[in-house]
């Protein structure tokens, strides 16, 4: 039998894995942030479809209901506001391991383009709200702006 060939670079991983560990307990991570009252941003894509037409944004919020997120567009933002309440009262329990965010999350996200409002679409589906914002299609024709001369007055 064969002695098994080692990984070279299974040592920088193992490393990394550690430094990156250590980095996120320095931090607190995502319980410390809570903690401190400050809300959590769920992740999302952003990115423009040839075939709509439209920028979509899909934003990852497994455990939240869509009753519990409200969209805003203004100018060029999208402002996605919501909360996922945890349904099992803290009394009941004794943590181990603590990853999932819970309480208010607020994601503001500046649009590439100027969008349709009126025909925007938001759709939820296996934990994922994936937004429609079809392109308003500006009119980039030359206009000529006249120049008015002024005097100067005499003191």
């Amino acid at each position: 039998m064969r002695p098994k060939k080692n990984n070279p670079f299974s040592e920088f991983d193992r490393l990394s894995n550690e430094i990156e560990e250590m980095f996120f307990r320095f931090s607190g991570g995502p319980r410390l942030r809570m903690m401190k009252g400050g809300a959590f941003q769920p992740l999302a894509d952003v990115f423009y479809s040839k075939q709509a037409n439209a920028i979509i944004v899909k934003l990852e919020i497994p455990g939240i209901s869509p009753e519990d997120v409200r969209l805003t567009l203004q100018d060029k933002s999208l402002v996605i506001e919501g909360t996922r309440a945890d349904t099992q009262p803290e009394a009941d329990k004794a943590y181990h391991q603590m990853e999932i965010d819970y309480g208010p999350f607020k994601r503001k996200i500046v649009l590439p383009a100027a969008v349709d409002v009126e025909n925007a679409s938001a759709d939820y589906r296996d934990g994922f709200l994936t937004i429609e914002l079809p392109i308003i299609e500006r009119d980039s024709k030359a206009v000529n702006v006249p120049i008015s001369v002024k005097q100067k007055k005499d003191k």
